[in-house]
């Protein structure tokens, strides 16, 4: 068995640990949980991205902007049934 030292800033360590209780692990397990991962994916286990770029919504924005999709499409003409009903099905079910 190897040993990691790592350097986290003492409240992300007191919040990783509280977490790790909640859900039944000391904050080694899921040290060797993700790496276990790193190395299964060969990198890591999730999207890693610069937080600079991702664009972030709050709910208000993603409703307005979710309203203006759906308005901006409000004058799309509706598909007839018969263009996604199975054959051999009836139209009016």
């Amino acid at each position: 068995m190897a040993t990691i030292t790592a350097r986290v800033d003492e409240k992300t360590k007191l919040q990783a640990e509280e977490i790790a209780d909640s859900i039944g692990l000391n904050l080694s397990s899921v040290i060797n949980v993700f790496v276990n991962r790193f190395v299964a994916e060969r990198g890591f286990p999730f999207a890693v991205s610069d937080p600079k770029t991702v664009q972030m919504f709050n709910r208000t924005e993603l409703t307005e902007t979710v309203s203006r999709a759906v308005k901006e499409r409000r004058d799309v003409p509706k598909v007839p049934k018969s263009f996604y009903v199975l054959p051999g099905t009836d139209a009016d079910d």
